[in-house]
């Protein structure tokens, strides 16, 4: 077997590396938001949620992906703890905190409904768990958000807003001394 000469040996382990690097960061559809442990959130449930709350804004309101998308991800951790611990979620309870909101008329809304029944699981298993089990729970759980959508809170699995895990953006440079 001929070998290379050594520049070309590295160029080739170059692009082997960056190869597997992307093959590695494939794995995400572009469709899919979120997992959340081994559920997925598509951005056609996001947009659907946008359009069912954006249709009951007034004029001036306005509501961000990226809320609806904590929401979402918020309900689906809360769904899986309370399955983990046998805590079953039903309707009638979710309606019961609901009504105690000004949230109570989404349920009554295509796309929102799911919306706002994910922050009811989330206040009922809180509830049902204690805040600081909640949370602990919270942290020990796997989410992986699409780095397009911005950069995950490791202990309360929040998005944080205003950066971006994209490898296309700049950094911001850091302030002056």
């Amino acid at each position: 077997m001929k070998s290379l000469p050594a520049p070309r040996l590295r160029r080739a382990a170059a692009a082997a590396v960056a190869l597997v690097a992307l093959v590695g960061c494939s794995n995400a559809s572009p469709s899919v938001v979120a997992y959340v442990g081994d559920a997925k959130v598509t951005q056609t449930e996001v947009d659907e949620a946008l359009t069912g709350l954006r249709s009951t804004l007034e004029e001036g309101q306005t509501i961000s992906s990226e809320a609806v998308l904590n929401t979402m991800i918020q309900g689906e951790l809360a769904a899986q703890i309370a399955a983990d611990r046998g805590i079953t979620l039903t309707d009638a309870q979710r309606d019961s905190v609901l009504a105690q909101s000004e949230l109570a008329p989404l349920v009554k809304v295509p796309g929102a409904r799911e919306l706002v029944y994910d922050l009811a699981d989330s206040q009922l298993v809180s509830s049902e768990v204690g805040t600081d089990a909640y949370l602990a729970e919270l942290k020990a759980r796997k989410v992986k958000l699409n780095p397009r959508y911005g950069v995950l809170d490791p202990e309360q699995k929040i998005l944080v807003t205003g950066r971006s895990g994209s490898l296309s953006e700049p950094a911001e440079a850091p302030p002056a001394p």
